[in-house]
């Protein structure tokens, strides 16, 4: 019978799994409702994790987390007080009390109180990660919840060609408002479409690296002609055509920055594997990392809009400046949170076409600068580095049992990060759990203590298998 702790992990587990798997389903959840049914969902997974146990170094991480989500809230706060600092404040507050005779009190923030929105998705990216995280710290769970992941982006990949094919006006049951004719699954925006997808391309092309890297053959011949080995290479089969099957998908949806964060993310991925299992230098790493990174430049230079429209639009450098500019304005504390749809149309000019609307500043990175500073910037970004840093060292482990994972999440960290710098798919609730919870837990394999493991683990069965270089059986090789 379960023990209690069994069951509450289990409870954290599935619901964590829920969560990841469908809130892409429902146009991405930008719902408000659907906000809050996975903000609820995901608290209650949070709540069951706290009964986990977590190690020293898993703690430290978790940590580190709270502390800059808790500045986030901090700074989020000052901005909306009123009366704080007239300096800091922002000049709409005296122009408005001018205008209706009465005194306001002056603000940081353009809002006189913090976004629901906000709140919304601040709550989703805190209870996401530490979902992960207390995920993360059960071996087995955390390989549940990765191959589920793996599976549900290949099925929504299934889907985005199918309506693609059958209904390309269409994302579900609504009409496309733009993006007619690319794969969107079902998001709206087919740029998250395609980080979602090449999230499913890294992590099935990891898995069918691991399948490659663990034969012992002297050619494809020989392994077909060996029964032992069909289950194997079948297996081979499959994964590399799933991951074919995703990366196809992230073509269709006709995302330059999305391809280009998939191709970089996926060449991290595989270069940390290769990395791991045989020990070369780090001149070697970097020199033939900058090779492949100019020639995959070099090739995606003429692939689809990338080749016809360039790597930007003309578009993006105008609200770039003008964000920018913003920056320059208010470095420290911002013009606060949420608030950028608010107060970028006052300065939005001719040089920008008038067609479209500018909700967010399609660079994540520049729209938290604008709204929370400089100073917060900064720190989110070193602690994006740090996480890369982290799983690119579990990675590198050649012993290490998660070292596939590891480089898988480092690589989807990779894309994510970098798409982030140019559009904002991370501010999409639907992808933004599934990144938050994978991310988390990632991290919570790669800081778990692992010699505690390795002695509560019990020694795995020697199987037989065919060792086809030398034509006969040798043990301790077979497929984990």
């Amino acid at each position: 019978m379960k023990s209690l702790s069994e069951t509450v992990r289990s409870i954290q587990l599935w619901l964590t799994i829920v969560a990841q798997t469908l809130a892409p389903l429902f146009f991405g959840s930008v719902d408000p409702l659907w906000v809050v049914v996975w903000g609820l969902v995901l608290s209650i997974c949070v709540l069951c994790g706290m009964a986990v146990p977590v190690g020293v170094r898993q703690k430290r991480v978790i940590w580190v987390f709270l502390a800059i989500c808790c500045a986030y809230a901090l700074v989020a706060i000052i901005q909306v007080v009123p009366n704080l600092n007239a300096s800091l404040s922002d000049p709409i507050w005296e122009r408005a009390s001018d205008l209706l005779k009465t005194d306001l009190g002056v603000r940081i923030s353009a809002r006189a109180e913090i976004s629901p929105a906000v709140i919304g998705h601040f709550v989703l990216l805190v209870t996401s990660f530490l979902s992960g995280m207390f995920v993360g710290t059960s071996r087995r769970s955390s390989d549940t919840l990765v191959n589920v992941a793996r599976y549900s982006i290949l099925l929504y990949a299934f889907y985005g060609l199918a309506s693609l094919a059958l209904a390309p006006n269409m994302v579900l049951w609504a009409p496309k408002l733009a993006y007619s004719g690319y794969l969107t699954a079902t998001f709206i925006n087919h740029n998250t479409a395609a980080t979602f997808m090449g999230a499913g391309a890294i992590l099935w092309f990891c898995y069918a690296y691991l399948s490659l890297e663990r034969l012992n053959i002297s050619s494809i011949r020989l392994l077909l002609l060996i029964p032992s080995n069909e289950k194997l290479a079948f297996k081979l089969m499959f994964r590399s055509g799933a991951g074919l099957i995703c990366f196809f998908a992230v073509l269709l949806t006709g995302s330059r920055g999305g391809l280009i964060c998939t191709c970089i993310g996926l060449l991290v991925a595989i270069g940390l594997m290769i990395a791991g299992r045989i020990k070369i230098r780090i001149w070697f790493v970097l020199g033939s990392g900058l090779i492949a990174l100019a020639s995959l430049l070099f090739w995606l230079s003429g692939v689809g809009r990338i080749g016809s429209h360039g790597l930007f639009d003309s578009g993006r450098w105008y609200v770039y400046e003008i964000c920018l500019k913003l920056i320059s304005e208010r470095p420290l504390f911002g013009i606060g949170a949420g608030t950028f749809a608010d107060v970028f149309p006052s300065l939005r000019t001719d040089q920008l076409s008038s067609w479209g609307v500018w909700d967010y500043a399609h660079s994540t990175l520049l729209e938290i600068a604008v709204e929370m500073g400089i100073p917060l910037a900064i720190a989110i970004v070193t602690a994006a580095a740090a996480s890369v840093v982290i799983l690119g060292k579990s990675a590198l482990r050649p012993m290490d049992w998660d070292r596939t994972s590891s480089s898988a999440i480092a690589g989807i960290a990779v894309l994510s990060y970098l798409h982030s710098t140019i559009d904002f798919s991370l501010q999409i609730p639907g992808y933004l759990i599934v990144f938050g919870i994978i991310l988390g837990c990632g991290l919570a394999r790669a800081t778990s203590d692992r010699s505690l493991v390795r002695r509560s683990r019990s020694p795995l069965p020697e199987v037989p298998v065919v060792n086809l270089s030398i034509g006969r059986y040798s043990p301790g090789q077979a497929e984990l």
